[in-house]
């Protein structure tokens, strides 16, 4: 398979490379995922008096529309998006996301800190020079390099699209009817991770993921008001038998195995619905119990 770095340099210029880029899209989507609600789920909700909580969900549910927007392009174009495939769901920790992309600092499922603080920015670097940049080690190839060279390719080949294709429609997932669906999909999948060369903020006006991840570090948001760090519960992987994960893992693989659904048969999303509510509640639980959510499904 590809690297990142490869559909970069080499661009890409026919349907199959199109369709691998896009698997590997939604394999990058997903891998953010985990770290973000670990981060979140590790808050405790007695002591959190700036909302950290709500601004990391918000910024996960929003990766899982991304995730929902590339697999939508993908089937659009008459690819098959995959999310049970062995290796889907990246081993932690990590320091190359999926596609091969470096990371100086290792991608783990740990609590909300400075550090983890830290390694979020670094995968949402933009690949323009972030507004009021302060120093960080800049991966050879980031996402949005990716994404604007997704955005060429479908703008020159100009698929031919499936109006009949089944598509997420869920929240920000939208329906690809056309290229230039796809073109805007893209956009905002972009916009949304690192702003502009111009803004911080996402096209919505809310900042983007990369600046709140910089504001709750420098703890302080960019009007001055303070955002006060929250007292989190430590957790680390468990040797027990049975696995405490053993529970959470298959319902994992239940929220994979129906989003794939919603694509391959037009599945109802109200499944993927109910297995995102308990895979928190389940994630949840571990972590106030001091253990690491396994992820592996």
């Amino acid at each position: 398979m590809k690297s990142v770095a490869q559909f970069v340099r080499d661009g890409i210029s026919d349907i199959p490379t199109l369709q691998a880029a896009l698997q590997t899209a939604l394999q990058l989507e997903f891998s953010t995922i985990p770290p973000y609600l670990c981060a979140q789920w590790s808050i405790d909700p007695n002591n959190d008096q700036s909302d950290v909580t709500d601004l990391i969900r918000d910024i996960a549910i929003q990766e899982m529309s991304h995730l929902a927007l590339a697999g939508n392009i993908l089937a659009a174009i008459k690819g098959t998006p995959r999310l049970t495939d062995p290796g889907f769901v990246p081993s932690y920790p990590t320091n190359a996301l999926p596609g091969d992309i470096a990371q100086h600092l290792p991608v783990d499922l740990k609590p909300l800190s400075s550090d983890q603080l830290q390694v979020f920015m670094q995968i949402e670097l933009p690949e323009f020079p972030p507004i009021e940049f302060a120093a960080l080690v800049q991966p050879p190839t980031t996402i949005g390099e990716f994404y604007t060279t997704l955005s060429d390719a479908i703008s020159a080949i100009s698929p031919p699209i499936d109006v009949n294709a089944h598509q997420i429609i869920a929240g920000e997932a939208t329906a690809i009817r056309s290229v230039p669906d796809a073109v805007a999909a893209i956009a905002k999948i972009k916009g949304e991770g690192e702003g502009t060369p111009q803004s911080p903020d996402q096209p919505s006006g809310q900042l983007a993921h990369f600046y709140v991840f910089r504001e709750i570090f420098r703890g302080r948001t960019a009007d001055g008001t303070a955002i006060q760090m929250p007292t989190v519960f430590p957790f680390a992987p468990s040797s027990a038998t049975p696995d405490p994960s053993a529970a959470f893992n298959a319902t994992l693989r239940r929220l994979l195995a129906n989003i794939e659904a919603c694509w391959a048969s037009g599945a109802s999303f109200g499944p993927v619905r109910g297995a995102m509510s308990n895979l928190e509640s389940q994630g949840t639980d571990l972590i106030t119990h001091h253990i690491r959510p396994g992820f592996t499904p």
